[in-house]
This record gives structure tokens, C-alpha cells and sequence, in this order.
């Protein structure tokens, strides 16, 4: 057994939650074993009534989440296209076509000299589409993805999207231990609640800003329960995984902000939730983040005046 990090009683809680101006997290333990890490939460939820919860997760997976998130590094990336591209670039006869790849400055470049006309444009089109290739593979082998922001602007980000898919499983016990705190007949709504304010409790990093961060304040959605903290890109996919793993034919978009993350889930909605509308269909916003109690379709003044401004991009969760 391992270390119970710490545990606060209900009862004083309880006394103090009136002087609470936003989400406080009560209790936050965490114990291991050789094969195990069991998590231990208690909060107050949007009715300010006490909630607690206990689950195990598998440490092997839990560890192999983490060993996925790498820090991503332009130049190691840039590397490994060259490397590629000069491996194509040895194999091509020289009596049809020489090829040099090599950098100019921060850029890669690559010339081809050949007699004839077409085999220079047809090296150019395959090595442009290699270089393509090869950087997307390196992207996904090392979990990142590419990014437009709401401006159009370009970049990198951890691939939030898979992490979020292949966390399903390692975060069922999480899943499961939510869903058994719900009445018989509870609605989709009441535990995409039961969520929210489990989430919003948990202590909120800053968010850096994902256009020109090199991914190390992310964490995969084990690490946050594991760790009891996150940003709100990390919060949003931890929100994310957990309901496509209990309502798995609901569409969940997650939204992304200028520094920061919301989610839209599609469920009946009424006119006085916040919504927005993606790809034909409607989405009720929330807000995993916190530290503010809000339950689906409230939302942040902040997000709210982002996303009327049209200041905002998303990625579906689920497509189907």
C-alpha cells in the first residue's frame, strides 16, 4: 500500500461551504499498490449537497499515458523529415533525377536537376507530398496534432482528440463510479452534470498559449485525476473521454478559445441553455474548468462574448 495523501472531514466542510465563492474541492486521496492507484474525491456539487466518489485505476495503463505525452521539440521534428526525405532522395536513379535536400536557415529545402522538364516536376510534387508525409507521421507517432486557431493561424497541439479516445477504456472506473451516484432513469443531462461539478473542483492550471506552447502543460486524462490538477485543455478531454465512455452516441465538440476550452455535448435543450451550433447540429455548452459551479448550458461571461464574437475553433469528439 502506498501513501494516503491527505483527507478533510464532510462535516466541517459542510459548515464551510457557505462561505465559498466558487467550486472548492473537499477531500483528494490517493493510494497505491504494485497494480493499482485508487482515487478517493469529495466535493460539493451544484446544489451545494456533498458528493464523494472512490475508483481504482489500472497503473500500467495510467503509465503508459504518460510515457505517450513527449515534449514537442520543432527542431527534432524538422529533423526527422530530413531524415526521410534524404533516404527518398538516395534510391532515385541519378540518371533520372538529382536530388539535394538540405536546411537554409530554419527551413528545409530541396532542389532537383534532371534533363527533362517532367521528372523535375514530378520529384518536386513527391518529395513536397514525402515532406508532408513524413511530418505527419512524426505528429501522430508522438500524440500531436495539427491546429487552426479562429484566426486561421496554423500550429501544433497534443492530439487531443485521440487522448481522448483512447482513454475510454483506462477511465471507466471513473465513468462507472459517476454513473452508480445517479437515481434509476436519471437523464444524459443529470450525468453530464454529476461530471461538471466533479471537474470544476479540481484544481485549475493556466492554460499556456497552445499556438506557441511546446505541449508540456498538457496532461492525458489519467495524469490529471492521478495528479488532481490540469488545464483546461486537459479538463475538457478528461470531460470528453468520460462521456464518450457512458454516452457513446452523443455528439461532444470540443471548443477551443483564445487560451481557453469548453465542451458542447448534443442534448434536448431549452432556451435559456447556451448553445452553439456545429455542423448542423446543436450543442449545450459547459464548462469542465472551473473553478465556478456551473451546470450544462451555463457558461463563462468571458466564453460567452468569445464565441458570440466568433472567436472560436472545434474538433468533434465522436463523429458518428
Amino acid at each position: 500500500m502506498g501513501q494516503v495523501f491527505y483527507r478533510v472531514s464532510f462535516i466541517i466542510a459542510t459548515l464551510l461551504a457557505n462561505h465559498l465563492s466558487h467550486a472548492e474541492q473537499v477531500v483528494f486521496a490517493k493510494t497505491q499498490s504494485d497494480t493499482t492507484i485508487q482515487l478517493s474525491y469529495s466535493w460539493l456539487d451544484h446544489d451545494n449537497l456533498p458528493q464523494e466518489i472512490i475508483f481504482d485505476l489500472d497503473k500500467q495503463q495510467v503509465n503508459e499515458q504518460f510515457q505517450k505525452l513527449l515534449t514537442y521539440q520543432p527542431h527534432i521534428a524538422q529533423r526527422h523529415v530530413m531524415i526521410a526525405m534524404q533516404k527518398a532522395a538516395q534510391v532515385v536513379d541519378p540518371r533520372e533525377a538529382r536530388i539535394e535536400v538540405r536546411k537554409v536557415g530554419e527551413e528545409l529545402a530541396f532542389e532537383v536537376r534532371s534533363r527533362k522538364r517532367e521528372n523535375i516536376e514530378h520529384w518536386q510534387k513527391k518529395l513536397q507530398e514525402l515532406q508532408q508525409k513524413a511530418f505527419d507521421d512524426y505528429l501522430y507517432d508522438n500524440y500531436y496534432a495539427h491546429f487552426t486557431n479562429h484566426f486561421g493561424k496554423e500550429g501544433v497541439k497534443p492530439d487531443h482528440i485521440r487522448y481522448a479516445r483512447e482513454s475510454v477504456v483506462a477511465l471507466l472506473p471513473a465513468a462507472n463510479a459517476l454513473y452508480a451516484k445517479l437515481k434509476d432513469n436519471s437523464q444524459a443531462r443529470a450525468y453530464v452534470n454529476m461530471l461538471l461539478s466533479w471537474l470544476q473542483t479540481i484544481p485549475y492550471n493556466p492554460l499556456e498559449n497552445r499556438m506557441v506552447s511546446d505541449g508540456s502543460g498538457y496532461l492525458p486524462p489519467a495524469q490529471v485525476l492521478v495528479n488532481n490538477h490540469g488545464d483546461c485543455d486537459s479538463k475538457t478531454v478528461v470531460a470528453a473521454a468520460l462521456l464518450r465512455s457512458m454516452l457513446p452516441t452523443v455528439k461532444i465538440a470540443i471548443i477551443y478559445l483564445p487560451n481557453h476550452a469548453l465542451l458542447g455535448v448534443q442534448l434536448a435543450h431549452s432556451s435559456k441553455d447556451k448553445t452553439l451550433r456545429l455542423n448542423g447540429n446543436t450543442y449545450i455548452l459547459a464548462e469542465p474548468t472551473g473553478p465556478a459551479l456551473m451546470p450544462a448550458g451555463q457558461i463563462a461571461e468571458q466564453s460567452l462574448a468569445a464565441i458570440d464574437g466568433g472567436m472560436y475553433s472545434f474538433e468533434i469528439v465522436n463523429q458518428n
